[in-house]
């Protein structure tokens, strides 16, 4: 993890410079620790090259540890000495010219290893030749799963493209529709499929050769092509080894016959430079199977509607692969194993390498209902022997990351094991933690002008997103559900991931390894020698907070740590958290911990970025000591009400906050500022109707998301909120949510004024309102609104029983939710919604149809109705077998149709 060091320390100094009267030296340092970087990002690529990988660990651990003992002293007189008083230049230049020596002999370390570490030669041999293995795995019968998926490749392979009359006028034909891909994570089944395929009676029967190749992560594209020739001209590989790609690519295409046909299967390939090695080649007669676990190499030379990805198993499948694998020799299992069998199966999360390894335990341990429900239910080492049973084969799918997707990889196990992560929670932790670097590299100067003018927030973020787009793409991260909405881009984003089982093991693993992050889930994790020297520790189990054992431990341990998160269920009872040794600390997330009141000692952490909790008390003034906080969320205990109370307020220094960008409030509100004070970094905020008044509105003039919680008087049955008059002074807000959290069902008088509903300003992209009663005819102001994207309507956001749409209405829109709304009929007409693709009808009970010529919008890509009335669905069902364009109907429903 020395890249995300160097990354931190950059980020550091960059924050102290002003405080460090030595230009020169600041230039310096920055000098070395891009250099640094550029040096690492080298031993990615020599690790590719043969280079032994325990070296690569040992100089990175190195650097990281020189990079670290620098940050915290820096940090330390940062923590230690009030910032008016200027830091001690004096310490901190000998802090540095020792580093930058340090930084000097660590390369020169570097140089030797690239020389004198070459991976062992039997080592690099063995590696060779179990990853060209020739000869594809054994064509077992097992297909769970896979039937329709493999069909399908089978038909695309067998296709024939009119293609001979291209090539017999020396034109080249596109190559894409001559390569099927299958991608996916390791151990999903890739290679099996890519087996049965191979095996399959009309693929033995259509191919006149078929030749199968296994590459690796170290595989180089010469490689490939001398595993090619050899199995062509059924000669020993290493007569081919030493020759240039040139040369092998000529030797393959003379041994290519027109006459006969072939099929390649090219099994686990890293890179898209394989494919264009094969791109000269007339390859009429060839077809390439590929597999790979990188959705790029997938696509690169791939029709889009040849690209497969491979599926988990559903719970069913999972279950027949378990018992099938565990009683091989039996047709059937006993009974009283079933309940339990299913469960185990269904912690595998579909993921068929970890069945079979489970499977392969269970067949030589007692076949017991007792023992089968332990393992059910966690209570012995089953799964995690199984999860090392198979570490090696997902280790490389890490190792192989590009350094900046290292450190992203191993922060997602901060969360609990299959917990699906908010990608906004994320990104904001990604932001304070300084090991993400959003500097554009290598732009051309056409790009440059238009680069300078986004902020750091903005580039910040759209590299944030990229990273979890790259490790979804890269099988390591699986998607939850998706947006149509981002602040900065214009295209679908992930809105929610998480990581299977298999992976948070290997992720939890390694973070511990190199010191990046510890998890404490028992009590055996509390331990010093685990602790110590760990730059985050997360907590997901709560209830270890509350043992002396544990606070004593951690109090010794924690000095140098800059992240706590405690991402456990909520524990309702106070515990004490040693804040008093944590002056370093960057990131405290203890929402999830009840504190009777705002704990003091969080003050003395001046390095803190990130800070949320729960706590029945007042926010101190004081916390405008925290000049660094960026992101600020306090949450009342969810027991504690207090009816007839009078409103709280945020202290006035809450404005004095100006690095603030991300402020979440329940149970207070927001005060206007005093003249002169704004928020004008803040760019997301959550609060209650009272906080909207026209001075607040004014004091953050660049805020993007709003979100307003309402709660109305029990006994208030006309009471008017009056949260939107002024908000059309959010010029460039793009996101708002507004909830009632106790709305009047069935009062014909709307929360908030109608007429406020214009001041909804031009910039909104995405309007979710729940609650607020208004009229249908009130919908004419949102239809107007030029940018909207997304509009989700919950629970009598709008009242009555039709709603007509209107002509020039909702010109942008993509994304339609209705749920829980008392619409009866609702009417279309053609030519409205030009840009719609999704619409969400959900226990909207009285509505009647769905007009069915909403699918006719070309646009249109998806129709999802969840348990409506019966009418609704049947209309559903009419329009899935309808051919609307490329409409996918999904309906979920209990009504038995």
């Amino acid at each position: 993890m020395a890249f995300a060091a160097v990354i931190s320390l950059k980020n550091t100094i960059h924050r102290l410079k002003n405080l460090i009267n030595k230009p020169q030296m600041t230039r310096s340092a920055y000098e070395e620790l891009n250099s640094l970087l550029s040096m690492l990002k080298e031993l990615d690529k020599e690790s590719r090259r043969g280079i032994d990988r325990s070296v690569i660990h040992e100089l990175d651990a190195k650097i990281r540890d020189e990079v670290w003992r620098v940050e915290d002293v820096l940090e330390s007189y940062y923590s230690l000495i009030p910032p008016s008083h200027g830091l001690d230049e004096k310490g901190v230049e000998e802090e540095m010219n020792s580093f930058l020596k340090t930084v000097k002999i660590l390369r020169e370390e570097y140089d030797r290893a690239l020389l004198q570490n070459p991976l062992p030669a039997e080592e690099e041999e063995d590696e060779a030749l179990s990853l060209s293995a020739a000869v594809p795995p054994e064509n077992k019968p097992t297909t769970v799963g896979l039937s329709d998926l493999s069909q399908s490749i089978l038909n695309q392979l067998l296709r024939r493209p009119y293609t001979k009359l291209l090539f017999s006028m020396g034109l080249h034909s596109d190559q894409k529709r001559f390569v099927v891909s299958m991608v996916g994570m390791a151990g999903i089944g890739k290679t099996h499929l890519a087996a049965l395929i191979y095996h399959h009676p009309l693929i033995v029967q259509h191919f006149h050769v078929r030749l199968w190749v296994r590459a690796g992560p170290k595989y180089q594209p010469n490689n490939i092509l001398a595993d090619i020739l050899s199995q062509l001209l059924h000669k020993p590989r290493d007569l081919f080894k030493e020759k240039s790609e040139y040369t092998l690519k000529d030797l393959i295409g003379s041994s290519l016959s027109r006459t006969r046909r072939y099929l390649i299967v090219l099994d686990d390939i890293w890179t898209k430079r394989v494919m264009d090695s094969l791109r000269r080649l007339d390859l009429s007669n060839t077809r390439f199977l590929i597999t790979t676990r990188l959705q790029e190499v997938a696509e690169h030379r791939s029709d889009t509607e040849r690209v497969h990805r491979i599926p988990f198993l559903n719970n069913e499948e999972s279950w027949n692969l378990l018992w099938q694998n565990v009683f091989v020799a039996e047709k059937s299992f006993p009974s009283q194993l079933e309940k339990p069998g299913r469960k185990i199966a269904e912690k595998c999360e579909g993921l068929p390498l970890l069945i079979l390894a489970v499977a392969n335990i269970l067949r030589g341990r007692d076949k017991t209902e007792e023992y089968w429900i332990k393992v059910a239910e966690n209570k012995n080492t089953t799964f995690t022997d199984a999860y090392d049973s198979i570490y090696e084969v997902l280790l490389s799918s890490y190792e192989y990351l590009p350094q900046h997707l290292k450190s992203c990889f191993l922060y997602m196990g901060v969360f609990r094991q299959s917990c699906e992560i908010r990608i906004s929670k994320l990104i904001n932790l990604w932001a304070v933690e300084d090991f993400l670097d959003p500097t554009p590299k290598n732009l051309s100067t056409i790009l440059i002008s238009f680069v300078m003018t986004k902020s750091h927030e903005q580039m910040l973020e759209e590299f944030a997103i990229e990273c979890v787009e790259d490790l979804v793409s890269k099988s390591l991260a699986i998607v939850c559900e998706q947006s149509f909405y981002s602040f900065f881009r214009e295209v679908r984003k992930i809105k929610s991931s998480k990581l299977h089982s298999a992976y948070w093991y290997l992720c939890v693993k390694e973070a511990r390894k190199s010191k990046f992050l510890h998890v404490l889930n028992k009590l055996t994790d509390v331990s010093k020698d685990y602790i110590e020297k760990q730059r985050r520790l997360s907590i997901q189990n709560n209830i270890l907070l509350g043992i002396k054992e544990v606070y004593d431990t951690m109090a010794a341990a924690i000095s140098t740590t800059r992240s706590i998160l405690c991402t456990g269920e909520d524990h309702q009872y106070p515990v004490p958290i040693c804040f008093n040794t944590m002056l370093l600390m960057r990131v405290l997330d203890a929402l999830a911990i009840r504190f009777y009141e705002f704990p003091n000692e969080v003050l003395k952490l001046l390095q803190l970025r990130y800070l949320s909790l729960t706590h029945n008390g007042e926010l101190p003034s004081s916390i405008s000591k925290l000049q660094q906080l960026q992101c600020l969320i306090l949450r009342r205990h969810h027991n504690i009400k207090f009816l007839t109370a009078p409103k709280t307020y945020l202290p006035d220094e809450i404005w004095d906050m100006k690095e603030l960008r991300h402020l979440r409030i329940t149970g207070s509100n927001l005060a206007d500022p005093s003249k002169g004070k704004d928020l004008s970094k803040l760019l997301t905020l959550y609060v209650n109707a009272h906080s909207c008044s026209k001075a607040v509105f004014r004091g953050i003039p660049y805020l993007k998301k709003l979100g307003i919680t309402i709660e109305l008087e029990p006994d208030a049955a006309a009471e008017t909120v009056r949260c939107l008059e002024h908000i059309k002074l959010l010029h460039r807000l793009q996101s708002l949510k507004c909830v009632v959290v106790n709305p009047r069902l069935g009062s014909q008088l709307a929360v908030a004024p109608p007429d406020h509903l214009s001041n909804l300003p031009q910039s909104l992209k995405k309007l979710s309102l729940n609650g607020l009663g208004y009229s249908w005819k009130d919908m004419t102001a949102i239809g107007s609104l030029p940018n909207l994207k997304v509009l989700k309507l919950r629970c009598s956001a709008f009242q009555g029983a039709k709603w007509e749409t209107e002509a020039r209405q909702f010109e942008s829109l993509e994304f339609l939710l209705l749920e829980d709304i008392d619409l009866v009929h609702w009417t279309y007409k053609y030519n409205y919604f030009p840009k719609l693709r999704h619409v969400s009808v959900r226990h909207c009970y009285k509505l009647k149809k769905i007009p069915l010529e909403i699918g006719f919008i070309r646009s249109l890509e998806m129709m999802e109705v969840d348990d409506c009335s019966p009418s609704v669905v049947a209309y559903a069902h009419h329009m899935s077998k309808a051919k609307y364009y490329h409409l996918q109907v999904v309906i979920n429903s209990s009504w038995n149709l």
